[in-house]
């Protein structure tokens, strides 16, 4: 979505269950009654409460966590932290995941275990940071 005044047209086209942190644009009359129309049970957060927003905070503090690490060992001078934020999201999407009955999550959405011939932790990151 690159406009909130997407919202509606998106959601119409294949949103069934709605969770939000209670922004304004959520809230309108209008999108209400979408939800109301649609039998979509919406669920808001409390504005600021981070305990209900615990798998997003979960997930992000992992990707951080393992771009710091890939960082480290790779000795890559910190300032090269907005290239190790995609590796590390690419790394992590193509691991197994015990949640997903030992299927990574890019096998799960494309119907192909990914390759893994060609990943070395250091050579992946620095040839990356090379192509930049």
């Amino acid at each position: 979505m690159k406009h909130r005044s997407q919202l509606l047209s998106i959601y119409q086209s294949f949103i069934r269950i709605f969770r939000s942190d209670s922004g304004g644009e959520y809230l309108s009359a209008a999108f209400r009654q979408l939800l109301s129309s649609e039998c979509t049970l919406p669920q808001f957060s409390c504005p600021g409460a981070h305990p209900q927003n615990g798998v997003a905070e979960r997930k992000h503090r992992h990707i951080i966590e393992t771009a710091h690490t890939l960082l480290i060992a790779s000795f890559v001078p910190s300032h090269f932290w907005a290239e190790a934020v995609p590796i590390a999201v690419y790394l992590i999407n193509i691991q197994p995941s015990s949640r997903l009955q030992g299927k990574c999550p890019g096998e799960v959405l494309f119907g192909s275990s990914p390759c893994y011939d060609h990943h070395r932790v250091c050579w992946y990151f620095l040839t990356t940071l090379l192509e930049i």
